[in-house]
C-alpha cells in the first residue's frame, strides 16, 4: 500500500482489496475516536476493550509497512522525476486514466441521474486544473491539507494519495520532504497531522456517502479522475522539448504500460478468493 501511495494511479486501498483487509482497515479506523483517550484516564476495562475492536496491533503493523514502503520509495521515484520527468508523468497518467476503470467497476446502477453526477466530477476537476497553480508555494496549512485529503486513497479504491498530491501541486515537494525527514521535519510533521485528521474524517464520511448513495459516490470520483488527468498532461506538454516522432512514441508507450500495470492490478483483486 505504502509503494502504490506513492504512485499516482494505483491505489493504496486497491492493495488492500488485493491482500483482502480492506474492510478490516474501515473498521480499525472507525472504532478509533477521541473517548479512547478518556477511557484512558477514566475507565481502564472500557479503554481496552475499545482498543480491541479498534485492532491497534493490525493498525501499527500496517502503518510501519506502509511507512517503510514510503520512506525507501520516495528515493526511487525523485530519481525519476529529477531525469526522466515527462517520461514519468506520462506512465503516471497511463495509471490515472485506467484506475478509472477500478471505480466504474463498483458502480451497479448506471441511471442517467447516476451519469449526470459524474459529469459534474469531470467539472470539479477541470475546474482543480484551472484554479491551482502550476507552482505552488508550501506552506504548513497547505501541507496539512495535502495530508488530510491524500490518505482518502485508503478508503477509495482507483484514486491514489500521490494522484491527490499532484493536482495540489504538493508531490514533488512531499517527495523531497520523505526524501530527507530531518532536513523538512516541519513540513513532515505538518503532513502527518493532515493525514492522521483525514483518516479518522474522511473514513466516516466515505462510509457515509456510501451508504446514502454508493453510485453516485463513485460516478463524481470517476468523473474527478477524468477532469484532473489535465494537470499531469499540461505538466508533459510544458516540459516537452522536442516534439518528434521518436519521443512521442516513447511517450504513447509509457502511458499504455501505465493503463497495462493498473488492468494486472485489476485482474488480480478480481482473482482474490
Amino acid at each position: 500500500m505504502g509503494t502504490c501511495d506513492l504512485i499516482p494511479g494505483i491505489s493504496g486501498g486497491t492493495i488492500a482489496f488485493i491482500t483482502g483487509i480492506y474492510s478490516k482497515l474501515i473498521e480499525s479506523i472507525k472504532n478509533i475516536s477521541p473517548h479512547l483517550v478518556l477511557d484512558f484516564f477514566q475507565d481502564k476495562k472500557k479503554f481496552r476493550e475499545e482498543l480491541k475492536k479498534a485492532d491497534l496491533f493490525f493498525l501499527l503493523n500496517l502503518g510501519l509497512g506502509i511507512g517503510i514502503a514510503i520512506f525507501l520509495g520516495s528515493r526511487f521515484i525523485t530519481f525519476f522525476l529529477d531525469n526522466y520527468f515527462t517520461y514519468t508523468i506520462a506512465f503516471f497518467s497511463g495509471l490515472i486514466i485506467a484506475s478509472s476503470k477500478i471505480i466504474f467497476e463498483e458502480i451497479q446502477n448506471h441511471t442517467k441521474t447516476n451519469i449526470f453526477f459524474g459529469f459534474i466530477g469531470i467539472i470539479l476537476g477541470g475546474l482543480l486544473a484551472l484554479l491551482i497553480p502550476m507552482q505552488i508555494t508550501p506552506t504548513y496549512a497547505y501541507v496539512f491539507l495535502g495530508g488530510f485529503f491524500s490518505v482518502s486513497a485508503m478508503f477509495l479504491p482507483g484514486i491514489s494519495g500521490a494522484f491527490i498530491l499532484l493536482i495540489m501541486g504538493l508531490y514533488e515537494f512531499m517527495l523531497k520532504v520523505l526524501k530527507d525527514i530531518p532536513g523538512h521535519l516541519d513540513y513532515f510533521v505538518f503532513s502527518v497531522l493532515g493525514a492522521g485528521l483525514g483518516a479518522f474524517t474522511i473514513s466516516r464520511i466515505i462510509d457515509f456517502l456510501f451508504k446514502k448513495d454508493k453510485c453516485k459516490t463513485l460516478y463524481v470520483l470517476v468523473g474527478l479522475v477524468f477532469g484532473s488527468l489535465i494537470i499531469p498532461l499540461r505538466k508533459i506538454y510544458l516540459e516537452t522539448t522536442q516534439w518528434n516522432l521518436e519521443n512521442l512514441l516513447l511517450l504513447a508507450v509509457l502511458f499504455g504500460l501505465g493503463i497495462i500495470a493498473v488492468i494486472i492490478a485489476s485482474k488480480m483483486t478480481k482473482n482474490k478468493p
